[in-house]
């Protein structure tokens, strides 16, 4: 490409992608299951939250970045979706144990 043709382009040098981790702690912990699972969509509200703020800052004006907007929204499309197939599984195992004759 002609370096005049590149100029609008620029790298993207501040965007970290790293995986969050959830703690869970050891089994012997007094963390149950039901504080691991509200922890992650608490992780997912937060997530969809953020999203929304970077949006309305981004129509106010207060903002011209629309890459972290961009990405902002991506992270919590993700995060839902991947929470709702994370339910489909449990209930789909759930379904399944309850089919199983005793």
């Amino acid at each position: 490409m002609d370096p005049i043709q590149m100029r609008g382009l620029q790298p993207l040098q501040d965007v970290e992608i790293k995986p969050r981790s959830i703690e869970t702690g050891t089994p012997s912990s007094e963390s149950s299951f039901s504080d691991l699972l509200s922890k992650a969509v608490g992780g997912v509200d937060e997530a969809m939250k953020v999203s929304e703020q970077t949006t309305e800052d981004f129509i106010a004006g207060k903002t011209e970045n629309v890459h972290d907007v961009m990405i902002s929204m991506q992270k919590a499309q993700l995060s839902f979706q991947m929470m709702v197939e994370i339910r489909n599984k449990a209930i789909e195992a759930y379904n399944e144990i309850s089919r199983m004759q005793i």
